[in-house]
């Protein structure tokens, strides 16, 4: 009886999930499925069956037609998941696209989450007939989806119906002891007997009815037109790719049958959907050759662009079906046909390295210099996509060498920016302009320093490029190399000639770059060569006062030993110390005065680096400035000392310091304003307080006759008056 149980359970589980079975066309094992995980823990479980290896993880997500879920392990650890978009598996090319769900309902994710996590997600994987069941559009059956939840109120399921079954005979037949119950044994074999007629006849009838259930497929792109309201357009995005929702939902499988009896029963063969995307681009996209072949036999447009401007002919192009170009180029496909945006197959071609298709449309005449808006030539789409074989193609069948976008940005800029050191070589070899500027006056010299591509300088530089050619703004290439730190880049222009003082209009040399950006390597590298340490910028800034900004302490301790003025000012009279002090790096203060930086030194207002540490409220380095003698009652040029400074700033603790290491309480500026008078002026009660423990006089009074008091009373600031 266990064995007669165990065999119920086995055929009637073949009943129930006869549709569970593995796809083929995909290049890792996919398999469909009734539902993903709806839990962590339903997760983890499927996650450990699958055992998928270290290099890839487990996966559940809508098969590309969102007809049905899949379940698979792809070859990435981790699966991360930008906001606002759920995820497909895509047949034709075995990778995980984009669909964008801001237009769903309900459920659209708001934050990047993990494939681990989809179950968070249900709208990501419930899927209706054909489309997602939060679209506001998919108001068909809904047939998958995550379970729901078990609750009393609902029906039990198929699973559950099993389970009892078997454990009410198991207790009949304990029930009865050792006899055996002969009406179940009869009831149990013609169930089998049933079960097994069943799952023959549904094999049977699956096979005999592919066709109907084809052609009820292909129908559907009509049936789904009619049904969508206006705004249930949705939007497929590729990842790096730019594509829309496929009006048609063709099989897998290519069956012309199916399509030729909807054509003969009067299928619009040039219906579009709201993006404009007809079947003859679906067909063009999946490579559906005798589909193809069949529609255009029928009428089909094969110029019909969508709303973007794509042809037909750019979609094969893209997706790199060679048999299909030759096929629409049969059919007199417009072979220079660009899309909104000025883009034409051949450069779709370029983009994604199709040599064959290249040739093609080559030997179709399409122009080999025809560009798009933005005067972007194929060109330059193979020089920037790294195409070398597609580079030689173009330039084998004359393609301008130095035709340049409306920027100005020739073929050879674009292959030095991208670092494809083979086609630049290509370039020069087919009499590329090596000095030729874009508008900026950038160089293709300018563009490989930049990025710090040495293989690509060097070839340059082989071929005549100018080292000291410089861009509109005066910057040199040593200028750009040094600004982003390749050193190696530096030590080969400075082999070759490159001015290590040359610089740009504001006079900012290649040393202050390289000092303003911390690149140390590069700092030490240029004044091995030569470098003056102390050119300043049009501002009379040093690269001295700039790395002290920024706080650059290496820096500093690099100019420091290659003889930078410490005390060299600005045209302000900002000194490095000044400027340290103002940014609060406590440690280069201290590296400055060990260098013999004057700590009393002021700038034209005389402002002395003690009156700017007061002001910022740094309170580590006033100590270390009045630790080196600075001189603590040191007027600017209106008579205001630190203290008057740290008072106006609402420094509490600066004050005390200063009053703590002989600051005058009440010596006042030159309108006889005193550092009492001005923190009653600011309302700054506890300052106050703190200058009136420390001897200031409340009737000291101003050029006008105020005094601190009197302020505080013409205020009504009774909390003042009191202390007085």
């Amino acid at each position: 009886m266990e064995l007669l149980s165990s065999l119920l359970v086995f055929l009637t589980s073949c009943l129930l999930f006869h549709d569970c079975r593995k796809l083929d066309g995909y290049k890792f094992p996919v398999y469909t499925t009734e539902s993903c995980p709806e839990s962590e823990i339903e997760w983890n479980k499927k996650s450990s069956a699958f055992n998928c290896s270290k290099e890839s993880s487990y996966a559940c997500f809508p098969n590309n037609e969102t007809t049905e879920l899949i379940e698979f392990c792809y070859p990435l650890r981790i699966i991360i998941i930008p906001y606002g978009v759920c995820l497909y598996l895509s047949k034709t090319r075995s990778e995980l696209e984009s669909y964008d769900c801001r237009g769903f309902r309900y459920g659209c994710p708001e934050k990047q989450y993990l494939s681990s996590s989809i179950y968070q997600y249900p709208s990501c994987v419930s899927l209706g007939d054909g489309c997602f069941v939060a679209e506001p559009f998919c108001k068909r059956k809904w047939i998958k989806s995550i379970r729901p939840a078990t609750h009393p109120s609902h029906p039990p399921t198929k699973e559950t119906v099993l389970i009892n079954t078997k454990k009410n005979a198991e207790k009949d037949v304990n029930l009865n002891g050792e006899q055996p119950d002969w009406t179940l044994i009869t009831t149990s074999c013609v169930y089998l007997i049933v079960v097994s007629v069943i799952v023959i006849i549904l094999y049977i009838r699956k096979k005999r009815t592919s066709v109907r259930r084809d052609i009820e497929s292909v129908g559907m792109l009509f049936l789904q037109v009619e049904e969508e309201d206006t705004e249930g357009t949705s939007v497929r995005r590729d990842i790096g790719l730019q594509s829309v929702t496929m009006l048609s939902r063709l099989k897998e499988e290519e069956n012309t049958e199916a399509l030729q009896k909807l054509l003969d029963s009067g299928g619009n063969v040039n219906l579009c959907d709201k993006a404009g995307v007809s079947i003859l681009h679906k067909a063009c996209k999946m490579g559906r050759y005798h589909t193809l072949q069949l529609l255009l036999e029928n009428g089909a447009d094969v110029d019909l662009c969508d709303k973007a401007g794509v042809s037909p002919l750019h979609t094969a192009c893209q997706y790199g079906h060679d048999s299909i170009v030759q096929l629409l180029l049969n059919n007199r496909a417009d072979v220079n046909l660009c899309d909104k945006a000025g883009v034409s197959p051949l450069h779709t071609a370029c983009q994604y390295g199709h040599d064959s298709i290249v040739q093609l449309l080559l030997n179709n005449r399409a122009d080999v210099n025809l560009c798009y808006k933005a005067g972007v030539s194929p060109l330059h789409t193979a020089c920037q996509y790294g195409h070398d074989s597609i580079v030689q193609l173009l330039l084998n069948n004359r393609a301008d060498v130095n035709l340049c976008d409306k920027a100005g940005v020739s073929p050879l800029h674009t292959a030095c920016q991208y670092g494809h050191d083979s086609i630049v070589q290509l370039l020069l070899n087919n009499r590329a302009d090596v000095n030729l500027c874009y508008k900026a006056g950038v160089s293709p010299l300018h563009t490989a320093c930049q990025y710090g591509f040495d293989r690509i300088v060097q070839l340059l530089l082989n071929n005549r490029a100018d080292v000291n050619l410089c861009d509109k703004r005066g910057g040199s290439p040593l200028n750009r190399a040094c600004q982003n730190g390749h050193d190696s880049t530096v030590q080969l222009l400075l082999n070759n000639g490159a001015d290590v003082n040359l610089c740009d209009k504001r006079v900012v040399s290649p040393l202050y770059k390289a000092c303003y950006n911390g690149h140390d390597g590069t700092v030490k590298l240029l004044m091995d060569n030569g470098a003056d340490v102390n050119l300043c910028d049009e501002t009379g800034v040093s690269p001295l006062n700039r790395a002290c900004q920024y706080g650059r302490y290496s820096t500093v301790s690099l100019l420091l030993n290659n003889e930078a003025d410490v005390n060299l000012c600005d045209e302000t009279g900002v000194s490095p110390l000044h400027t340290t002090c103002q940014y609060g790096h406590d440690s280069i203060v201290q590296l400055l005065l060990n260098n013999r930086a004057d700590v009393n030194l002021c700038d034209k207002t005389g402002v002395s680096p003690l009156h700017t540490a007061c002001q910022y409220g740094h309170d580590s380095i006033v100590q270390l400035l009045l630790n080196n003698r600075a001189d603590v009652n040191l007027c600017d040029k209106t008579g205001v000392s630190p203290l008057h400074t740290a008072c106006q700033y609402e420094h509490e603790s600066t004050v005390r310091l200063l009053l703590n290491n002989g600051a005058d309480v009440n010596l006042c500026d030159k309108t006889g304003v005193s550092p009492l008078y001005r923190a009653c002026q600011n309302e700054y009660g506890r300052i106050v307080q703190l200058l009136l423990d420390n001897g200031a006089d409340i009737n000291l009074c101003t050029e006008n006759g105020d005094s601190p008091f009197f302020f505080a009373s013409q205020k009504s600031h009774e909390r003042f008056s009191k202390s007085y």
